[in-house]
């Protein structure tokens, strides 16, 4: 029976030990940083973003929105701009998780996980997104924060933004080709491999690389979409200076060009020497 008593006690020490290791600790869902966590939650809702600035640290730059590090000043922009995009922003509709974590290193941090919703000013679409959230504390300040959510519905109010406001940065290159005597689709396909290789790995600033052929494989249709007008340059210049471009002109016959969106005057200059027409947006959205 006492050898029972001993292992039963033993049992008992040994499941209420504090865990060791860098990354153990202890688990708090009353701490003063869950208090400023929540806080910070009111004041993001009510849009006092003048009051979140003053909880953050001025001497950090360990902010995130999923992979893109930011400053302090544009994560407070960020989240100010879904004011200016979203109606009825809440972020506790169905109760938010939160707790913090002292570690065994030293580091505090609070954790989040809840539903994000609002409305579109500009789509009128009611969205949630799901979000986790982690901000780490020094001295009573935010002195890191992490953002991890699917930005798609916020692009697509962004979108729906730029159009309506004629705002949108985005350009396209839009041109009917005609395949050279000689020349078959195989080799139109085994030319736009390496190309296509070449522009992903050279050109960070061409979003959507698209050519499509027709089915009597005498004709293709390209279409390229670049973030800026300084990105479409970027790649004007990138091709002409390759070896791509004499083969693309051996292979091709430019038959119509457009450069649709608001091109800039360097980009306007390079549409010339391809006889290109210029086409400012009216109206839709480009993704």
């Amino acid at each position: 029976m006492k050898k029972l008593l001993l292992l039963g006690l033993g049992v008992f020490i040994s499941c209420n030990q504090t865990p060791t290791g860098d990354l153990s600790g202890t688990l708090d869902e009353n701490s003063i940083e869950v208090q400023m966590t929540r806080e910070l939650m009111n004041k993001y809702v009510e849009g006092k973003f003048d009051e979140i600035a003053d909880m953050i640290s001025d001497d950090s730059d360990e902010f995130f929105f999923n992979s893109g590090k930011v400053s302090k000043e544009e994560w407070v922009s960020a989240v100010q701009g879904h004011h200016l995009l979203f109606d009825d922003i809440n972020n506790d509709t169905e109760g938010i998780n939160l707790t913090s974590a002292k570690y065994n290193n030293g580091s505090i941090w609070s954790m989040t996980w809840f539903q994000w919703t609002g409305k579109g000013k500009y789509t009128g679409d009611s969205v949630k997104i799901p979000v986790h959230h982690g901000f780490r504390f020094e001295d009573g300040k935010i002195v890191a924060a992490y953002h991890f959510f699917d930005p798609s519905l916020l692009d697509r109010e962004v979108k729906a933004a730029e159009a309506a406001n004629k705002t949108s940065q985005r350009v396209l290159g839009l041109a009917e080709l005609k395949v050279n005597r000689g020349f078959t689709p195989v080799d139109v396909e085994e030319f736009m491999v390496r190309f296509s290789k070449f522009v992903r790995e050279t050109e960070p600033g061409t979003y959507d690389f698209g050519y499509f052929i027709s089915s009597d494989g005498n004709k293709v249709n390209l279409v390229e979409k670049y973030y800026t007008s300084a990105d479409f340059v970027h790649h004007l210049n990138n091709f002409e200076q390759s070896d791509y471009a004499k083969e693309f002109m051996t292979l091709f016959t430019l038959s119509k060009v457009i450069i649709a969106g608001d091109a800039s005057d360097d980009l306007k200059a390079k549409a010339k020497a391809y006889g290109a027409e210029l086409r400012p947006q009216i109206g839709g959205w480009i993704n």
